[in-house]
């Protein structure tokens, strides 16, 4: 036999040894790497349920707002008021006026809103006598001492 079969088939028995399976350690980082995929995964998923819970909140409020503003609108409170023009003329004209429906209690306005917030508290709600209704809520971040985590509406009866 020659040195040249030998040294071939050396070669040739190494490189076939090297290749049979994986290492414990391969798969620890298989695994590992697998790992982070799925967290990146769950933090995504739990963002967009949180936005979700955060466009429901914001509808819920503009929904019950602009339904009560329309019941204030149907049924306004009416009042005579006289001013002068400009040549000091008396004039005399009915005006709508919405005192009826006014509060500063939270809760008051929040059952006359009939408002239901998910995951979030209702930090004010007024309703003033000029037909104004203002409506702050928070609480709904993942992180309950977020500071930038206030949302308000307001809308008044005038206005569409």
């Amino acid at each position: 036999m020659s040195q040249h079969n030998m040294k071939k088939t050396k070669y040739c028995l190494y490189a076939h040894q090297s290749q049979r399976g994986t290492t414990i350690v391969e798969a620890i980082v298989a695994i590992f790497v697998l790992s982070f995929g799925v967290l990146a995964l769950m933090l995504a998923q739990i963002t967009a349920v949180n936005t979700s819970i955060n466009a429901a909140n914001q509808s819920e409020v503009t929904r019950a707002v602009q339904n009560y503003i329309e019941e204030m609108r149907s049924h306004p409170g009416l009042e005579i008021v006289e001013r002068a023009d400009a040549n000091g003329t008396k004039i005399q004209y009915i005006a709508k006026v919405y005192s009826q429906y006014a509060t500063n209690n939270t809760n008051t306005c929040s059952n006359k809103l009939n408002i239901h917030l998910v995951n979030a508290g209702l930090n004010s709600c007024t309703i003033s006598p000029d037909g104004q209704i203002t409506v702050r809520w928070g609480g709904q971040s993942l992180g309950n001492n977020d500071v930038n985590d206030e949302f308000s509406y307001s809308l008044t009866a005038g206005q569409s």
